[in-house]
């Protein structure tokens, strides 16, 4: 029965992408908006985690605004389905006509200075793409991809990912792949804005502790290479803006606990800023803060504090 899912949905997919992907730009975006509207309005697919989510993060805002931003995450999230499927048919020259670069100047400088890039975003803006428009300028990079629940849609993605000369690097595989791909100068991209379990450290995002994935800064602190946050805006007509910062870690020295938490914070709050400014950017249907801090407990003979 699994067997028959994974390839009625993968089929699916197939379907739309053969049918859609080849309509002019405009037409697939509007198309895509279309469906995330319908997911919305109709399907209702992690609306209400959507709502919860942007209503904690932002508790200035009336419900009509929460709402609002809602309505407009799940549409931007259509237009990027749509974009990527059509990204094996998307040119270099294309991509460079459709994205501006802000800051740009950061990833040449991180290449110069030989030890690799770790090019960190989250689930923001459509990421894809963002990959894509870096790659197209020259730069190559290997990405951490996790592993779909369906093994035909999870080779489709990396055939697109590869189309556009994207490495990937599997997550179960992604500590020596990373290593190894720094040691040869590539730019590593990887999201680190998920829920991280209790593998992660907690940092404060977006108001609330957030178990936040380690990797990026355990990588930079251990190899030296430069971390470079980027995002990417939407615009009109299928243009987007990618703006990039260096995360300085300059004051740390030594891959401490406390130098990782810093530093995670560090991007962690960049990822932040950029959800503030544009809050319907971001992929508020992810159950983010699904892991709470352990909470100390009293010990009822002597009173001392007990970490459950």
């Amino acid at each position: 029965m699994k067997k028959f899912q994974n390839y009625a949905e993968y089929l699916l997919i197939r379907i739309v992408q053969m049918l859609f992907s080849g309509l002019p730009l405009g037409a697939a975006l509007a198309f895509g908006k279309g469906i995330g509207l319908f997911t919305f309005s109709v399907l209702r697919i992690r609306r209400r985690v959507a709502i919860e989510n942007i209503a904690r993060s932002f508790p200035e805002k009336s419900p009509q605004e929460v709402q609002a931003i809602a309505r407009r995450t799940f549409m931007n999230f259509g237009q990027s389905i749509m974009e990527f499927m059509r990204l094996p048919r998307t040119s270099p020259r294309e991509l460079q006509e459709r994205v501006k670069f802000i800051n740009a100047h950061l990833l040449a400088e991180g290449e110069q200075a030989g030890k690799g890039v770790i090019l960190l975003s989250g689930h923001f803006g459509n990421w894809e793409l963002m990959g894509a428009a870096i790659r197209a300028l020259g730069y190559p990079i290997s990405a951490i991809a996790r592993e779909q629940r369906n093994n035909l849609v999870n080779d489709l993605i990396n055939r697109h990912r590869h189309a556009v000369g994207i490495e990937t690097i599997k997550l179960g595989m992604a500590l020596r792949g990373i290593l190894k791909a720094l040691r040869d100068r590539r730019f590593v991209a990887l999201l680190a804005d998920q829920d991280a379990h209790d593998e992660g450290v907690f940092v404060n995002f977006l108001g609330r502790p957030s178990a936040t994935a380690t990797g990026p800064a355990v990588f930079a602190l251990k190899t030296g290479a430069a971390l470079i946050f980027g995002t990417c805006v939407r615009g009109e007509k299928g243009h987007h803006t990618i703006h990039f910062q260096q995360i300085d870690f300059s004051d740390l020295n030594g891959l401490t606990e406390e130098n990782i938490r810093i530093l995670t914070q560090r991007h962690a709050t960049a990822l932040e800023e950029c959800i503030r400014r544009w809050p319907d950017h971001w992929f508020w249907m992810h159950k983010r803060w699904k892991t709470k801090p352990r909470q100390p407990r009293q010990n009822e003979n002597t009173g001392n504090a007990i970490v459950s």
